[in-house]
């Protein structure tokens, strides 16, 4: 996969099959889309393209509604799994207060057509795009009259009677529905950090823990609560219970995210860590005598040890 990063590195292909969108995530969604592209390309010298925004355009446009965007996955992330497909070119397009300006059509011509070039091109069901997101199907259909390429619409698709999408899979991780969010997503949901010094309470509580600082600020961390996780550095992977939240029963305020690996010895200060979520175990909350936050601990790790004994799921390799 060959990857530009400015319409001043691309060569125009008018024998292109394109897709275009923010792709947070890379979902089964998405992943359906892809592979319909890919199986687009019937003759030799079609290539498959995919057009992307950094960063992501609700940080640009923003809104009240928006401010609280957390994305599911960083350019970098979203990069890694897209090398996976057999896609030809991706083209990471700058977004900034000029770039919203572009109308529908105006994004269409001036920037799909006159600069990257295609004679096929698939959306998903809700693709909305340009200037506050104006352009649809319709758009596209009209200007296809006079440029002379074909629309594939994919329908929407559903996991366990949810239709996936990028907003779907955030509120699932935000209810803590690490599973359904793993489902939709194809892989367990991910979150990589580095090691920070903490309070060292944990030792006190026989569970030793390394305090976890997310490496990207805009990464969504799923709601306050015990998770039972993999835990990979170094490329080891190791079986881990996750704490996120602001520890009540110590009346902190300040959310942290706390991990306890398994079978685990060791320097981890200053490593970075990748964790995948596999499944939530209960929800923070307040106990009144420290005796039993020990007990539940315990409770917590068992229970992890259960749920992770069968097998890595979606585990990365």
């Amino acid at each position: 996969m060959k990857i530009f990063r400015s319409l001043d590195e691309i060569r125009r292909n008018d024998n292109c099959v394109l897709t275009t969108g923010t792709f947070d995530g890379v979902h089964l969604g998405h992943q359906s889309i892809i592979e319909t592209l890919i199986k687009s390309v019937y003759h030799q010298g079609e290539c498959s393209t995919i057009v992307t925004f950094e960063p992501h355009p609700q940080f640009v446009v923003r809104s009240p509604k928006r401010d609280n965007l957390r994305l599911l996955t960083t350019i970098d992330e979203k990069i890694s799994i897209l090398e996976r497909s057999k896609i030809d070119r991706l083209i990471i397009l700058p977004f900034d207060q000029n770039f919203a300006q572009l109308s529908s059509e105006e994004f269409i011509e001036n920037i799909l057509i006159k600069k990257i070039g295609f004679n096929k091109i698939i959306i998903g069901y809700d693709h909305a795009f340009g200037k506050d997101r104006q352009g649809n199907y319709e758009i596209l259909k009209e200007l296809s009259k006079k440029y002379n390429y074909s629309i594939t619409v994919m329908p929407p698709l559903s996991v366990d009677g949810v239709i996936v999408s990028s907003t779907g899979i955030r509120k699932l991780l935000g209810n803590g529905n690490v599973e359904l969010a793993a489902k939709c997503l194809g892989r367990n949901y991910h979150l990589s950090g580095s090691v920070i010094r903490g309070e060292g309470r944990g030792k006190t509580l026989n569970i030793p823990t390394a305090n976890i600082k997310p490496i990207a600020i805009e990464k969504l961390i799923p709601k306050d609560g015990v998770y039972a996780v993999w835990a990979k550095f170094e490329n080891q992977k190791f079986k881990a219970v996750l704490y996120i939240g602001t520890k009540p029963t110590f009346f902190n305020k300040d959310r942290s995210i706390e991990l306890h690996l398994f079978s685990f010895s060791g320097n981890l200060y200053g490593k970075k860590l990748e964790i995948e979520f596999k499944a939530k175990i209960r929800d923070d909350c307040y106990f009144e005598k420290v005796e039993k936050l020990i007990k539940q601990i315990e409770i917590d790790k068992q229970k992890t040890l259960e749920i992770l004994k069968s097998g890595d799921g979606y585990a990365t390799d």
